[in-house]
């Protein structure tokens, strides 16, 4: 469980995983609540969403009419933010948080 702590924290530390929203990571010891994981939701969901709507349409594109293209793409961009949300809070969150608490309490001592 340690390792797979360290992985993901080390994933989170690099800036490219955070990149062009750079200015929502906090720092390594402040928790990452819902509020700031609202936000990190709301940049990033329409943003995953609209690569995997063009992905899923694009071989279809021919055969697909411009309202059933906009539609798949508001439905993706849409659902995004909401699976960014749950999918990030239980990985990505859960173990900088454990990292956040464990910094705090070495402060504290």
């Amino acid at each position: 469980m340690r390792t797979l702590e360290n992985l993901m924290n080390r994933l989170s530390d690099m800036d490219s995983s955070w990149w062009p929203f750079l200015h929502l990571r906090p720092a390594t010891d402040q928790l990452i609540d819902n509020s700031l994981l609202l936000k990190i939701s709301i940049y990033n969901g329409p943003v995953y969403g609209g690569i995997l709507s063009f992905i899923l349409v694009l071989p279809e594109i021919q055969d697909l009419s411009l309202l059933d293209v906009a539609a798949n793409a508001i439905f993706y961009t849409a659902l995004f933010p909401v699976l960014f949300f749950v999918t990030y809070k239980y990985t990505f969150a859960l173990f900088w948080n454990r990292r956040a608490r464990c910094l705090q309490d070495q402060v504290q001592e």
